[in-house]
């Protein structure tokens, strides 16, 4: 996590991986069968305890490749 002195030396725009450290990983997506909610899943299986899970509406969603 960053500190309050390195979050302000972030540039506005930041690059993910390098000014943030994210990691790029795919991802599985299932969509309800009951209704428009969806369940974004890690790839690789051994990622589904170490990775956090996200609940958001549809309309905040980005595809960020585009």
């Amino acid at each position: 996590m960053l500190t309050s002195e390195e979050w302000d030396a972030v540039p506005d725009d930041p690059d993910p991986h390098e000014n943030l450290g994210y990691e790029l990983v795919d991802l599985t997506v299932i969509q309800s069968e009951t209704d428009d909610k969806y369940v974004f899943l890690p790839a690789e299986e051994s990622s589904l305890l170490e990775e956090a899970f996200i609940v958001a509406e549809a309309d905040v969603l980005v595809d960020l490749r585009e």
